[in-house]
């Protein structure tokens, strides 16, 4: 239960970790080198595979299939594109969750949209920015004919398998030399957020299982990943704030691509007449 004041923010989970730690965008926040970490020089653009419908006269994005595939169709997915695209610039790699990326020596001088905020709408409207805008649209359509006959995608046509019809890019940037923690203690799960937080050797990450009533505080940050350990964490940290132990608690929830923000003030427990409410309406409202 909750009773604070709540807002939706408009933006994703992976940009409030970056706001947080200081990272700042260059045009994009750097999530596809955050995520791949063997290599500091290079620039980064996560390459999802993805398919496109058909509407009218444009394309909408439908869905991001990277997570429908195996790790030996991903592979070959990542062969097939180094052969016909790779050169000295350029070259598509997977790292060893089966996330496939773009490793580029130059910076592409673009601003690209994570499918996180992409609408029902025209693709068009979230195509790469930039100056070098127009060469990557023609990147794009070139793969998108590499793709529509490919053996790749004709064997998932015959499994009645979504294929994919395009790769789209996002997320690109050069690993952040240094971040900048707010936090005396961070507990978590996350792996976005443990990666973030490895830039910097200082910080210490304490896992979910060492949250107790005598170790949180109003400086604490605590981020989860799933429900595992929730409930017990949230009455640890709830009765601490009804202890004044902590006086502002801030809960985030990562919810349809948004944020939603929960804010509460110790003296909003005083007023009794403020009807309490459940993160799970919050939800449904917003």
């Amino acid at each position: 239960m909750t009773i604070g004041q709540v807002e939706s923010l408009k933006f994703s989970y992976e940009e409030f970790v970056c706001h947080l730690l200081s990272i700042k965008p260059n045009p994009d926040y750097p999530y596809a080198a955050l995520d791949y970490q063997k290599n500091h020089t290079h620039y980064y653009l996560y390459a999802d595979p993805v398919y496109l419908s058909l509407q009218r006269d444009t394309f909408f994005l439908e869905k991001k299939l990277t997570n429908d595939f195996s790790q030996d169709e991903i592979r070959n997915l990542c062969s097939a594109l180094n052969g016909a695209f790779e050169d000295d610039n350029r070259r598509f790699i997977i790292n060893d969750q089966g996330q496939l990326f773009l490793e580029l020596k130059k910076n592409p001088h673009i601003k690209t949209t994570s499918i996180a905020h992409i609408k029902q709408q025209s693709i068009d409207l979230f195509m790469p920015q930039g100056d070098e805008a127009m060469v990557w649209h023609a990147f794009m359509n070139e793969i998108q004919m590499f793709l529509f006959d490919h053996p790749l995608n004709q064997d998932r046509v015959r499994r009645g398998l979504l294929s994919p019809n395009s790769i789209w890019f996002s997320g690109g940037g050069i690993m952040p030399q240094s971040i900048q923690n707010p936090y005396t203690t961070i507990f978590s799960n996350v792996s976005f957020l443990k990666k973030a937080l490895s830039i910097d050797a200082q910080i210490s990450l304490q896992t979910l299982d060492q949250v107790h009533q005598d170790n949180i505080s109003s400086n604490s940050f605590i981020a989860f990943e799933d429900e595992k350990g929730m409930d017990r964490i949230l009455e640890v940290v709830w009765n601490n704030f009804k202890k004044r132990k902590i006086k502002n608690l801030d809960i985030y929830l990562s919810y349809q691509g948004n944020l939603l923000h929960i804010q509460n003030r110790f003296i909003q427990l005083l007023k009794v007449w403020k009807k309490a409410n459940t993160v799970e309406n919050y939800l449904n409202v917003h």
